[in-house]
């Protein structure tokens, strides 16, 4: 949260940012303290909900077999350190691997990464050996004194250290040094990003760009690695490239962890097992002036006249966006290369089973992965699930397709694996916003489920993987039946939504022949008194409404 909407409860409270650096810096470290007391946990640096492990544990735990697992690989606890956290070299390890996971690797043409220790690089550009490289935000992306009394690692330094050679920064593609090398790495560096401002531009900085162009001129191996602040445009300057990093903002071990991914070092099938947070944009044009820029992204025709601070896209947030304006983008939203690009996974046999318990209403669904490349690789399955078209509202308010659940799963080859997602009743559920209602209400009809590799290939026929499923209205009180003119549909279970088996149907149709029974006694009874057939109606077979023609009873 921003300080301006920060709780009373919080210990940084708006207030807070009011005092002077020695004032905070002395209320930082009496937290500190409370929470080597057991009193606070925020300061461990590992969140309580993450995978990575747990922030309410003891010091006496550590280095007693007390472990955490991590995708199926048990990983010891770092011990908590107070205002040293940032020197620990258990911390520093878990951050290189954060790092490493973290990446997103958007190209790799010809399997240029993971680079062979053996391979000849060259660094160019100035940023890859920065005193002090962008590798953090502005405002509350800042991470405080401790963290920046040290500097951060640079590309060179992290190479450095995993190659044991010392590599120069070559200002542009004209140097002869060029010559003799196998692949020329560009650390691209975007605009900062920063708490109560935007970034004037989704592309990074021209001289960058010109200098990736030039390189791929003299036909060299071009990576590209980016520290990302948010989407990036990429398409003014890709063509050619050999391969697309992202890294995001990594810290202060930042050239470390890069340069292990670079290099496939240490975390094998984990290395560059990310996938984009959102989507990149495509520019309509190959130069992309601003006017170009603002056309191509998401409520970009809205930001000169400040209209884009009125919150009128509703639920059309990012991919929805996209997709619902049939904008063409570079990468869509839940993109990464499996493996280093060596496989593509394939995504069969969607399944989904409706259960009914009570008022409960829950999908189970599944999908079969494999692939036939030559090593493993965590791949990140995607559930994205289309509401039926009852579903009231505006455009806005319906995007098609919804991110409804994600995993990450070790993927071996030639080995097919099943995985599973739940979908609970709020899954199914949309938001009804009509005056005097502001409630959550299960949706029914017909619902479409995609699993895939990112939100294009999931909805793309052939490459994800698709299923419908029906949920039906629960069974009305007899007066509504009545009101609507009978039973439901045929081979539709009356209870909820699949469709039925042989006891059911037996039931049903046995159920079916006694009304038919009725109808032709009643026929019978009409023929041999003259009765009015309204009153037999009413009052004889309850079956439809009265304002209904008597011919309904046939």
């Amino acid at each position: 949260s921003s300080a301006s909407s920060s709780s009373s409860s919080s210990p940084y409270s708006s207030s807070s940012y009011s005092k002077s650096s020695s004032e905070f810096l002395s209320a930082a470290r009496k937290l500190e303290a409370e929470a080597a007391q057991g009193q606070a946990a925020w300061t461990t640096g590992v969140y309580q909900h993450n995978h990575f492990g747990k922030a309410d544990y003891d010091d006496k735990d550590v280095g007693k077999g007390y472990r955490v697992k991590i995708y199926g690989e048990e990983w010891d606890l770092c011990k908590h350190e107070g205002s040293e956290n940032y020197r620990s070299e258990c911390k520093l390890d878990l951050a290189d691997r954060i790092i490493s996971e973290s990446s997103v690797l958007l190209k790799n043409e010809g399997g240029v990464l993971p680079l062979k220790k053996t391979d000849k690089v060259a660094l160019v550009g100035a940023t890859a050996c920065a005193s002090d490289p962008v590798a953090q935000g502005g405002g509350s992306g800042w991470n405080g004194y401790s963290c920046n009394s040290v500097p951060k690692v640079n590309l060179r330094d992290g190479i450095a250290a995993l190659t044991d050679s010392t590599l120069d920064c070559i200002a542009d593609a004209s140097s002869p040094i060029l010559d003799d090398v196998d692949v020329a790495i560009v650390a691209a560096t975007p605009e900062k990003a920063a708490e109560g401002s935007d970034r004037s531009t989704l592309q990074i900085f021209p001289e960058d760009a010109d200098l990736i162009r030039s390189l791929v001129k003299k036909g060299k191996s071009v990576v590209v690695v980016i520290n990302a602040p948010g989407p990036m445009i990429t398409s003014t300057w890709e063509e050619g490239v050999a391969a697309i990093l992202v890294t995001w903002l990594p810290g202060q071990q930042n050239g470390k962890g890069i340069a292990m991914t670079l290099y496939g070092e240490k975390y094998g099938a984990a290395s560059a097992s990310g996938r984009l947070p959102f989507t990149f944009p495509k520019c309509i044009s190959k130069a992309c002036p601003m006017k170009d820029e603002l056309a191509s992204v998401a409520l970009g025709d809205r930001v000169e006249d400040d209209s884009v601070r009125v919150f009128s896209e509703k639920a059309l947030v990012g991919y929805r966006w996209y997709h619902a304006k049939q904008m063409e983008v570079s990468y869509p939203f839940g993109f990464g290369l499996f493996a280093y690009g060596t496989a593509q996974v394939e995504y069969s046999g969607a399944v989904a089973f409706p259960e009914t318990e009570g008022d409960s209403v829950s999908v189970s669904l599944g999908v079969t992965m494999s692939h036939d490349g030559p090593i493993e690789g965590y791949e990140v399955p995607q559930l994205y699930l289309s509401m039926p078209s009852s579903v009231p509202g505006s455009p806005e308010s319906k995007p098609q397709w919804v991110l409804k659940g994600f995993q990450k799963v070790l993927l071996k080859p030639n080995a097919p694996l099943e995985v599973s997602f739940e979908l609970t009743q709020r899954d199914l559920s949309y938001w009804d916003d009509s005056p005097g209602r502001s409630e959550w209400v299960m949706a029914t009809g017909l619902f479409e489920a995609c699993i895939g590799a990112n939100f294009r290939d999931a909805i793309e026929p052939g490459r994800g993987s698709c299923i419908e499923f029906t949920i039906a209205a629960p069974l009305e009180p007899m007066e509504a039946v009545e009101e609507h003119g009978g039973l439901p549909p045929l081979g539709l279970d009356p209870l909820g939504s699949i469709p039925i088996g042989g006891m059911t149907m037996f039931l049903y149709l046995g159920g079916l022949i006694l009304v038919l029974f009725v109808v032709r006694s009643a026929r019978n009874r009409l023929r041999s008194r003259e009765v009015d057939p309204l009153a037999i109606n009413q009052e004889s077979l309850n079956l439809v409404d009265s304002d209904h023609d008597a011919s309904n009873i046939e």
